[in-house]
């Protein structure tokens, strides 16, 4: 009944919201919306003239949803969850669609969701920082994009795309402080470095510090959750007519005293898994003993070089390279009671630690081909691209005071060449055809607790997409497509023998048909976007935990649908209305799986970090008052409860959450005051957990923040 009364719930909603906005658009005028121009399909195209399911943000958007980190995402786009990794607090794990990734605080995973910053593949989680960049916009695309994207995009895809340097001076700063002591600066100014403006560069940067004050570890007799983070980037970008180029570099230092785990009492889980005590009574109390700690350090640059070869194709080149190094170290217990064991004391212990000391070296270089044939009948994308990932990583574990350790080298090479073509048949009807073939080679050497492993695997496949698109006016869109998705296999990280370790899991295919439809309304003053989606799975990778602690990636069958909706209304000129939601169900299908280390059949089982439903809603009012102009605006999200682990166990069921953010600004001027809080209900909630024998954690999410800045722009 919870999931009709759901399905209910958002068609009724819908259908009292229509009516309401077209009584005030009768009675009052107001702009249309914005129109913002996206790059899903690799050229420039009008969002609601993209067939793609796409949610975009703008620079002020990004300002007003507090979009400070990708995990903000999760507060205010449609079927998207974006939750920090277990290993480290710096890393985070996309999901969109319920794809994503189970294990990325190591090197040997892959996520399922593609993270671009300008173009370029970003290819570990714990690189994921954007808060120094100078936001332009954000794109959220679900679904496969394997066919136009570099990798592992068989889900979604997560696009940063920032601010060109412009012809004009620009210098912006914004000074805040914020809870937990919090202070921070961030700085961006750009404009012309030659008399004709053809070029330009920039640069931006941010500096943020604060206190612990995140969590109360008792035993440690300390506040946890300080952080110091700092980045800066460097631009340059000329613009020679039929040739431009674009060069940037980039630093960023995290440092934090890293993630603690909440321990549940062992003896007394019973009953509502919302009920579970916890050993120190409450989710922000900790009794861990052992000291965490994260640190990560990133350095890169790219170069994207475009030239007009004629008026209809255009030849761009997008190279880059990142090195990374990433550091942290958990105690994942969340401290045991020593008299849990038998012992007479009333010490709390440590009985899992594990500690990690990584490097990562990435290259990546592609070859893109854009143009129009036949007197623009067809229209084309094509390209070849190559990437390279080196790392090494050596993890020091002790489970119940048994100490082992792995060490890893492994380089991933990956090659892939796509295309696609849309074929405009009439001026409705196009029709969209493409495919790319990827080939994904991995060598790795290990040694486990002393015993070398070496593999040498190979993967390929090629993933084809066809799609239908008919446009009968200016302001809807109907589209329906046939994708597929493509995630190489690999290796075990965390296996506690070389056999398992040495013997790679499968690849991971995805079938997924689409249809959708986008239209905008009382003269582009309401838009009502809707999407549903059947995706099947063949060998999803999935992650389980063994009674010996030991974390496992197996394969599994899969089925998920769901229908996406999206509505946005400009009621005046000073009131902006928007809602999205999503209704979905998931089911493994086969769960044979090639690992054959879980226990028990996940036949049936919900997926992980798929909610039955998922809403949000919110508002910005703006108002002109005394010499300058009044913002107000919240939003409220609510998610369903969902699974973390596939194999559905309590201790990993995650509770519903309503999540309610908001933020008050003045503007005079060229300056402006911002106070803005998220979480503003102080939800106590936890974003994973696991469980054997006596190690019962979970991990707690962020509770109430908020900050106050002073910024200057002209």
């Amino acid at each position: 009944m919870k999931r009709s009364r759901s399905a209910l719930f958002v068609n009724s909603t819908l259908l009292s919201v229509l009516p309401l906005a077209n009584a005030i658009a009768e009675q009052s005028s107001a702009p249309a919306l914005e129109n913002i121009v996206v790059t899903a399909q690799r050229t420039e195209e009008n969002i609601q003239s993209t067939p793609v399911s796409i949610t975009a943000f703008s620079a002020d958007d990004v300002e007003k949803f507090q979009i400070d980190n990708a995990k903000d995402l999760s507060q205010v786009a449609p079927n998207v969850l974006i939750k920090p990794v277990s290993g480290g607090s710096g890393g985070i794990t996309p999901f969109i669609r319920g794809g994503g990734v189970s294990d990325g605080a190591n090197i040997t995973s892959e996520a399922e969701v593609g993270i671009y910053i300008d173009g370029v593949y970003q290819p570990r989680s714990a690189a994921s920082f954007i808060e120094s960049l100078d936001i332009e916009r954000i794109e959220v695309l679900r679904g496969p994009q394997g066919t136009l994207y570099g990798r592992n995009s068989s889900a979604g895809a997560l696009k940063f795309i920032s601010r060109l340097p412009g012809e004009e001076l620009r210098v912006k700063n914004e000074f805040g402080v914020g809870i937990w002591n919090e202070v921070y600066d961030k700085f961006t100014v750009s404009g012309p470095l030659s008399e004709d403006g053809s070029l330009r560069g920039g640069l931006s940067g941010m500096y943020r510090d604060r206190d612990g004050g995140r969590q109360d570890n008792v035993t440690r007799n300390q506040k946890v959750g300080a952080e110091e983070f700092q980045g800066l980037q460097g631009d340059l970008y000329y613009d020679g007519g039929n040739h431009t180029a674009r060069l940037k570099l980039f630093y960023t230092d995290y440092d934090s005293d890293g993630l603690y785990a909440s321990a549940l009492d062992p003896f007394a889980m019973t009953g509502s898994y919302e009920d579970f005590p916890y050993a120190s009574g409450d989710i922000d109390k900790l009794l861990s003993p052992y000291a965490s700690y994260t640190t990560d350090t990133q350095y890169g640059g790219s170069l994207e070089i475009s030239t007009d070869i004629s008026d209809t194709l255009t030849l761009t080149s997008i190279t880059s390279f990142t090195t990374l190094q990433d550091d942290w170290a958990v105690g994942f217990s969340g401290g045991v009671a020593s008299s849990a064991l038998g012992i007479p004391s009333s010490d709390y212990l440590e009985l899992f630690e594990r500690e990690s000391v990584s490097d990562q070296d990435s290259f990546t270089q592609e070859f893109q081909f854009q143009g129009s044939a036949f007197d623009e009948f067809m229209s084309y994308v094509a390209g070849l691209y190559f990437f390279r990932e080196s790392g090494t990583q050596n993890v020091d574990s002790v489970i119940f005071f048994g100490p082992s350790y792995t060490d890893f080298d492994i380089t991933t090479k990956s090659y892939a060449a796509f295309g696609q073509m849309n074929f405009y048949l009439t001026n409705e009807l196009s029709l969209i055809v493409g495919g790319r073939y990827t080939e994904d080679k991995k060598e790795m050497d290990a040694n486990v607790s002393g015993t070398t492993v070496s593999a040498d695997d190979s993967f390929n496949k090629f993933t084809p997409k066809v799609a239908l698109e008919y446009q009968p006016n200016d302001t809807t869109l109907l589209f329906a497509s046939y994708t597929e998705g493509f995630k190489a296999g690999g290796y075990n990280s965390l296996a506690s023998s070389a056999e398992a370790l040495g013997t790679a899991f499968d690849m991971q295919e995805l079938s997924a048909y689409e249809v959708g439809y986008k239209s905008d309304w009382m003269a582009s003053r309401l838009r009502f976007n809707l999407a549903a989606f059947f995706n099947e799975y063949t060998n999803l990778q999935q992650q389980s935990v063994t009674n010996e602690g030991v974390f496992i990636t197996e394969n599994y069958d899969a089925e998920h649908k769901g229908v996406e909706v999206e509505l946005s209304f400009q009621a005046t000129e000073g009131l902006y209305l928007w809602a999205n939601g999503v209704y979905q169900d998931s089911e493994y299908t086969d769960t044979s799986a090639s690992g054959g280390q879980s226990s028990g059949s996940l036949l049936g089982n919900q997926l992980t970090n798929v909610f039955d439903y998922q809403f949000a809603l919110g508002f910005d009012y703006s108002y002109d008052i005394g010499p300058g102009t009044l913002g107000l605006g919240a939003n409220v999200n609510k998610r369903d409860d969902l699974y973390s682990t596939a194999d559905n166990v309590e201790i990993g069921h995650l509770k519903p959450v309503t999540l309610v953010d908001a933020y008050l600004s003045y503007k005079v001027g060229n300056w402006k005051v911002n106070l803005a809080g998220k979480n503003l209900t102080d939800e106590k909630y936890w974003f994973t957990g696991f469980g054997f024998s006596v190690v019962q954690p979970r991990f707690m999410a962020d509770p109430m923040t908020w900050k106050l800045g002073v910024s200057y722009e002209y």
